[in-house]
């Protein structure tokens, strides 16, 4: 069965859109489109969200009907990757029609669906229940989270299309996959992402600045796994590789000796192919003593 593309239009629909992420399959799609007037709901789920592969966050240029044409650009894009898979738009202006009716025409899987005005709230809980729904609560947030969701798969957009993280989101990244206490490690991840200089700015900030390090230390994950695909799925997005394969790439270096380069890359090439854009070894290359300790 094809993978699922589910196309939101926040603008129309606000925040109603939240229970969908409970509804799809791990293999699908969510791609969010949001303007600089988002709701302070939706920029919390997007900080809490930002690593969960099954959704893509698109910022839009503000203006009348822009972001209809933007996602409507987006869907262009996918079906003609995709032709086979099946589109979901969520919206409830129907100025979308024309352009659903002309797509369904030449045998694409097109539709439109909606939110009723009450849809995304909340139902009143009685008392006795309060518990009960909130251990459910905890336990759907822990899987949208969890090193699982992380890892099985990513967007299939060539790039996720978010806009261009600071460098204070970059360091973040680094703190989620990279202990502070291997100073070593955080240069070579910082110099990756960074390049050259600012990497090396940075670098000096974090070596000296006992504060710094201590607040960047609450971010790193506990589980090693966790860490490491984290870290190469933020290397593959930065160089727009296919990050639903960190996973893959980073079993593959996990399965050699570090110093063993030559059969490290063999298998890479054996998995990813040797001719652009499979660089995946490429970009990995500098940080393979930091994925791979051993």
């Amino acid at each position: 069965m094809n993978r699922k593309y589910y196309l939101v239009d926040t603008e129309n629909v606000g925040d109603r859109w939240f229970g969908l992420l409970q509804k799809i399959k791990r293999k699908d799609r969510i791609i969010l489109f949001y303007t600089k007037y988002h709701s302070k709901h939706l920029e919390e789920c997007l900080i809490k969200q930002v690593h969960n592969p099954r959704m893509v966050w698109l910022e839009c240029a503000a203006g009348n009907n822009a972001l209809d044409y933007q996602l409507m650009g987006v869907l262009a894009y996918l079906i003609a990757k995709h032709p086979e898979s099946p589109f979901y738009i969520y919206s409830n202006d129907k100025d979308y029609q024309t352009a659903i009716d002309f797509w369904q025409s030449r045998g694409i899987k097109v539709c439109q669906k909606g939110f009723a005005a009450t849809d995304g709230k909340k139902p009143k809980k009685k008392k006795g229940k309060k518990k009960k729904a909130k251990k459910k609560q905890d336990k759907v947030e822990k899987a949208c989270t969890s090193a699982k969701a992380v890892m099985e798969s990513a967007c299939t957009l060539e790039k996720s299309g978010q806009e261009n993280l600071t460098e204070e989101q970059y360091v973040v990244k680094i703190a989620k996959s990279v202990p502070v206490t291997d100073l070593g490690g955080w240069y070579q991840a910082l110099i990756a992402l960074l390049g050259q200089e600012t990497g090396r700015e940075w670098y000096l900030k974090v070596r000296d600045d006992t504060g710094l390090r201590e607040k960047l230390s609450k971010h790193c994950v506990r589980d090693e796994y966790e860490r490491g695909v984290n870290l190469v799925a933020t290397v593959l997005d930065i160089h727009n590789l296919d990050v639903a394969r960190a996973e893959e790439a980073y079993k593959i270096i996990r399965s050699h000796n570090r110093k063993n380069l030559k059969a490290i890359r063999a298998d890479f090439d054996k998995r990813f192919g040797k001719k652009p854009p499979q660089k995946y070894f490429k970009v990995l290359r500098p940080l393979i003593r930091v994925i791979n300790g051993k």
